[in-house]
């Protein structure tokens, strides 16, 4: 998780550069929004299966799958603000903001699932 937060940080800094530069929204920015959605989807299968093999989080699971619903919705409601704003300026911004909010939240889960002790 911790590589996947990296990664989702750098992604979302790089569209956020992007969008402060006031590119608009392209193929590029659509392809780091489907990245953050590829790699939670991941987490969430991984998420499943783990308890099942006695591999569950030393923290609280409501909590844990709190984040984990809530960052499933952000990078599909940036990219159709996006889309819907695709002359605005600020389109590419949004994506890039809500990739960044996605990293910092599976840094929360990382640490609900790893750090927490309940």
């Amino acid at each position: 998780m911790l590589a996947q937060a990296s990664a989702l940080g750098l992604i979302g800094a790089a569209v956020a550069v992007v969008g402060l530069a006031r590119r608009p929204f392209n193929d590029w920015v659509f392809a780091g929004a489907a990245i953050a959605m590829l790699t939670l989807v991941v987490q969430t299968v991984a998420s499943i299966i783990a308890p099942l093999a006695g591999a569950g989080p030393t923290g609280d699971l409501l909590e844990y799958w709190t984040y984990l619903i809530t960052a499933l919705m952000i990078p599909p409601a940036a990219v159709l603000w996006a889309l819907v704003d695709k002359k605005g300026e600020w389109a590419t911004l949004v994506v890039g903001v809500g990739i960044l909010a996605v990293a910092v939240m599976v840094y929360r889960m990382h640490q609900i699932w790893f750090v927490q002790v309940a």
